[in-house]
């Protein structure tokens, strides 16, 4: 009889297990939904990629594999050129990269949640930050700071398991990731920094920060950096000038910055603190009031703690010495673990939760999401917004044709307006490049030999008189113009016009 309850428990727990695998499926699956939603409220609510032309560059840089560029370091560049390798060139397949980043980010929340609480809880902390600007409205503009909020959470998350069992390949794959993080942007110091930190606050992890297996961090680190490194000492550090651009000035300003900069990040996670207490039945007073709480005393958990507000506490120690004028949005990737301190805490202070809410929660949440994006695309369009209105793949496929009317070629290079030369690039086949006539430096792999030799053609706006200027002198030859317009939501929106310059390739 023994054997036979030991038999049904043994069944049991299995059976339990397979539910609540499948819970977990279910519930992991709302992610993917989150991440297509967004995908297309981006693809409504905007008339281009983005207006500041950050996601054109991308792909400019990208497509020639670089181990660095002038502004940044290489990875956000190298995925966006890897996404287009077998994504077509279109505005949807770029937001579709930008919430795909986005929801790698929010995985690894959920897989570093793991570490300290069920999974019931550790889906719900990647559904809570689901809902935050910070992985949703600001993530689809994909740049230096985005790609790290894919990078941040999962180098947190191998940080943690060699913390907590000592294993080589954790460590290994600690390394890697902190690499590939300041391969992203290299703001990833303050990651880093506060990972040593939480590292050397607490015993345990102390001793085995300061053992032997810690070489192989050092080596993941230098598998991934080794590359960017060698190109940095090879050009002469140019990134590191473009970064201490964004210092200098007066103290007090500097603190000043800092505290509009945590009002920002507080408005940031307003959205996912209210997430989580909605899904608590009871005692929503008492959650919220250890929620706050537990930002401000560590001893409600001493290790998320350090992970949750490591980062902040160094952005501002840095920020404040080297005065630097920074944006809030640098902070996007920083509170991976805010959420699953704020579950902990819950959960050790025996407060329930209910996720089966979330879905209901996350329906309602869609549909307002697209409602307003449909909402706010139709009204940007029909007041002429500029970001509504400027035609940059409908430029691109006019620019093509004509040069393929010209030369019967696909168009080789692209130069002019930065901005609209580097769309011209991206609504391409694939096989134009872009050569920065007002900064070539920034652009070695082209020079003006290249130009000739290959042709190119030179597109500016009309009231870019430096962009003209320059054309006209390294073409010799007068502008044709070239006007185009965009139709949007059933309107056709006011015209634009160009001036073109060809440069017609040399006859072998």
């Amino acid at each position: 009889m023994a054997e036979l309850f030991a038999s049904h428990d043994r069944t049991s727990d299995r059976s339990n297990g397979t539910l609540a695998q499948s819970s977990s499926v279910r519930f992991l699956s709302l992610l993917l939904v989150h991440a297509v939603v967004w995908t297309f409220a981006a693809w409504l609510s905007r008339g281009n990629l983005d207006f500041q032309g950050d996601m054109v560059e991308n792909y400019a840089w990208g497509i020639e594999w670089q181990a660095g560029y002038v502004k940044h370091p290489p990875l956000f560049a190298w995925i966006t050129a890897a996404w287009f390798s077998i994504a077509p060139h279109t505005d949807l397949a770029y937001f579709a990269l930008s919430a795909i980043n986005a929801l790698i980010g929010l995985l690894g929340i959920v897989a570093l949640g793991r570490r300290f609480m069920p999974w019931r809880l550790a889906i719900v902390a990647g559904l809570a930050m689901a809902v935050s600007p910070l992985y949703t409205n600001l993530a689809i503009k994909f740049n230096a700071n985005a790609v790290l909020l894919s990078v941040w959470p999962w180098t947190a998350y191998f940080f943690v398991r060699f913390m907590q069992s000592g294993g080589r390949r954790w460590a290994f794959a600690l390394g890697l990731f902190a690499g590939l993080a300041i391969l992203g942007k290299y703001f990833s110091v303050v990651l880093l920094v506060a990972l040593l930190g939480a590292a050397l606050a607490r015993p345990a992890w102390r001793a085995r920060t300061l053992s032997l297996r810690s070489l192989w961090v050092a080596a993941g680190g230098v598998v991934a950096l080794f590359a960017h490194v060698r190109w940095l000492v090879l050009n002469h550090f140019p990134t590191f000038g473009y970064a201490s651009e964004r210092t200098g000035g007066m103290l007090w300003d500097a603190v000043g910055r800092f505290g509009i900069y945590t009002l920002a990040q507080i408005g940031y996670l307003v959205l996912s603190f209210g997430f989580v207490l909605l899904l608590v039945p009871a005692e929503r007073r008492r959650a919220a009031k250890l929620m706050v709480q537990g930002v401000v005393k560590p001893s409600l958990h001493p290790e998320l703690w350090c992970l949750a507000m490591g980062p902040w506490i160094v952005v501002g120690v840095m920020a404040v010495l080297a005065k630097t004028q920074m944006s809030s949005v640098w902070g996007m990737a920083q509170w991976f673990a805010i959420v699953p301190l704020w579950l902990a805490i819950l959960d050790h202070a025996g407060i329930k939760l209910a996720p089966a809410r979330a879905v209901r929660m996350l329906c309602v949440y869609w549909a307002l999401v697209l409602v307003a994006s449909a909402t706010v695309g139709y009204l940007d369009a029909r007041k002429h917004g500029d970001s509504a209105v400027d035609p940059r793949a409908e430029l691109a496929s006019a620019a093509h044709a004509a040069w393929r009317e010209r030369t019967g070629q696909d168009l080789p290079i692209v130069g002019g307006s930065v901005h609209e030369a580097q769309s011209i690039a991206f609504y391409s086949d694939g096989h134009t490049r872009f050569w920065n006539i007002d900064e070539p430096r920034s652009t070695p792999w082209l020079v003006k030999d290249d130009l000739t030799s290959l042709g190119a053609l030179l597109v500016c706006e009309q009231n870019d008189t430096a962009c003209l200027r320059e054309s006209h002198a390294l073409s010799g030859t007068q502008p044709v113009p070239l006007s185009v317009r965009k139709h949007a939501w059933g309107m056709s929106l006011p015209e634009r016009t160009y001036e073109m310059f060809l440069v017609m390739p040399r006859t072998r």
